[in-house]
């Protein structure tokens, strides 16, 4: 039998008489574990640091003597210190092994135990090797036991905190009254059925839905401030300090329909020598030129909305940031409707061209689709079946080239409007899921993971006053050290998140590509 008792290292040199509260773990190989978490004093009861109600009482520390009543009371475990001997001893256990008991008294300090489970969270989902065999099953108990401490330590601080109430807490509410207020207006329009249906495709939606994950899970505090501190600093930026923000939005969208009539007036003709369908091109052109000039006079008549609707973005940094960049998409969308439609005609064009050749191409090999049997199989066309499926696949095969170049212009178009769109979805994104405070922590050298545990053993003699019946237990000390992790495991901490993150940026310029090579992008 092995019984390990895990004790703070300021209890370990305390010379006052107190009890200790905590819990009792037996493990499958009948391993016993004490975890000590708190104490209090008998002379004064408030000199408990944490709170003891949801603690069982585990035993005593008093001074050794046989005149001490204490001694003799029916605890899980007991220590004694005496005046010779620099730290406590072990008096007594609840067990009663029949021979001699190995115990090991491991020391630890709360502060660093209660960082290493703020790191630890994902450590706990990963779980531990399968090995059920010589060290390593030992190693995957004692990395266990120190979960379960780590465990205990956070729950017993967060029902202290639930009843303390410091100045710096009152300001914070204070401060942040105005953005929360504001944020909780946003969700409640956000939530509504009405405007949940009218937005539930756009990037704002979609970015409060993972903001708020986020805020549920707790685990991005520090870059939500942070989020809210940039957010302020733009809105006061563009409201104060620049003069009429609408304007460079005008001037953008100008400025597209200027470059978007350069291109049209390019493709005029024998773009880079390329032989076009003249009547076909001059068609196509004929219905941009008149989709943008129907454009420009839609943003002068919107004009004045437009130059209010930086108000509102600018409002949007009492949330965050990374709503004023989720809101970008759309200002793009306003600017580039009408390339984006332009895309739609050439896809469909391009689409009915290649459909239609697959479909000719067959006829004139005399074959057909056979729907019934789902296959390609032969069949006897009738001569003007034939006249007219190679006069319609000549003019078709004849008006690709034409179709291709314009499909081609406009889809490299619409992929660098959607690549700006997924730099900008990138970049908020990133300000919420990177590991700002796993970084910051690493930097002061506060950031700790199991791996960063030491075990060191630390000499001591037995006290000259033990009791007989204590002598049959062997007890050795250990401290539990933590030393500052390197700077790769602070990513692969948070290796879950970002490489989630990282397939769906991958994923999504996958599939861009490949339905703009099918005409479905």
């Amino acid at each position: 039998m092995s019984v390990k008792i895990f004790l703070p290292t300021f209890l370990f040199h305390t010379k006052k008489d107190c009890d200790i509260y905590g819990e009792i773990q037996i493990n499958e190989n009948n391993a016993v574990s004490y975890f000590i978490i708190a104490h209090r004093d008998y002379q004064n009861d408030n000199t408990s640091t944490l709170s003891t109600k949801s603690l069982r009482h585990l035993g005593h520390i008093v001074r050794a003597g046989p005149t001490s009543a204490i001694q003799h009371r029916d605890v899980a475990v007991s220590f004694a210190y005496d005046s010779e001997t620099p730290n406590i001893y072990l008096l007594k256990l609840s067990i009663k092994p029949p021979e001699t008991t190995q115990v090991n008294v491991f020391l630890y300090d709360v502060p660093k135990m209660l960082q290493l489970y703020e790191n630890s969270v994902n450590y706990e989902a990963k779980g531990q090797p399968a090995s059920t065999e010589g060290n390593d099953k030992e190693a995957s108990d004692e990395c266990n036991d120190v979960v379960l401490l780590c465990r205990l330590l956070n729950e017993t601080r967060q029902q202290n905190a639930v009843h303390k109430s410091t100045i710096y807490s009152i300001l914070q509410k204070f401060i942040f009254l105005l953005p929360n207020l504001i944020t909780f207006i946003l969700i409640l329009l956000l939530e509504c059925k009405p405007c949940k249906t009218f937005m539930e495709k756009t990037s704002i939606y979609i970015h409060y839905l993972e903001w708020r994950r986020l805020c549920e899970t707790r685990k991005r505090k520090l870059n939500i401030t942070v989020d809210k501190i940039l957010g302020v600093s733009v809105m006061i930026f563009l409201l104060f300090y620049v003069s009429h923000p609408g304007d460079y939005l005008l001037t953008t969208s100008h400025w597209v329909i200027q470059k978007l009539r350069l291109l049209l007036r390019s493709l005029k003709g024998s773009p880079i020598g390329l032989k076009l369908n003249e009547h076909l091109n001059n068609f196509l052109l004929d219905c941009f030129n008149y989709h943008v000039d129907l454009w420009a006079k839609f943003l002068d008549l919107i004009e004045p909305i437009v130059r209010q609707l930086f108000v509102p973005i600018a409002m949007l940094g009492f949330i965050g940031i990374s709503f004023q960049l989720a809101s970008l998409p759309v200002l793009m969308s306003i600017i580039g409707l009408h390339a984006h439609c332009f895309y739609i005609y050439t896809a469909v064009l391009y689409k009915v061209e290649i459909r239609g050749i697959q479909v000719l191409w067959k006829v004139m090999l005399g074959k057909r689709y056979n729907v019934l049997k789902n296959r390609v199989e032969s069949h006897n066309y009738v001569n003007r079946q034939l006249y007219l499926a190679t006069i319609f696949f000549t003019s078709l095969l004849f008006l690709f080239p034409t179709v291709l170049v314009y499909y081609v212009v406009f889809t490299t178009l619409r992929l660098c409007i959607y690549l700006v769109n997924l730099v900008v979805e990138v970049l908020r994104r990133k300000i919420l899921e990177f590991p700002l405070l796993s970084l910051l922590k690493w930097s002061v050298g506060q950031f700790y993971d199991m791996e960063s545990i030491h075990i060191a053993h630390i000499p001591h003699s037995p006290s000259p006053l033990l009791q007989p019946q204590s002598t049959q237990m062997c007890m050795s000390v250990f401290k539990l050290s933590i030393q500052k992790s390197p700077l790769s495991r602070v990513f692969s901490c948070e290796s879950g998140i970002l490489q989630e993150f990282k397939s769906d940026e991958k994923m999504s310029i996958k599939n861009a590509f490949t339905r703009m090579l099918q005409g479905t992008f």
